[in-house]
């Protein structure tokens, strides 16, 4: 069995890093949209956004987690 370079390593965690970026800006977006929509008073668009954000939370806590793991399994290597 091959081990990854150091190279293909970094890229692979600058590629999971940025699927984190691009999840959180999204949740950001959700939050807004929530704290708008609740301003408003309208509640069914604050339970649509607040579920958006909660899928996206739940999405960059995934790739983190295997992110980490990952990290493990190449330190242990």
């Amino acid at each position: 069995m091959s081990v990854p370079s150091a190279a293909a390593i970094s890229a692979g965690h600058d590629l999971m890093f940025g699927a984190i970026v691009e999840t959180a800006d999204l949740a950001a977006s959700y939050a807004r949209s929530a704290a708008e929509a609740a301003w408003r008073g309208d509640e069914l668009t604050v339970r649509v956004h607040l579920g958006q954000l909660r899928l996206a939370t739940i999405e960059a806590i995934r790739i983190l987690n295997e992110l980490v793991a990952e990290s493990a399994d190449a330190r242990a290597a």
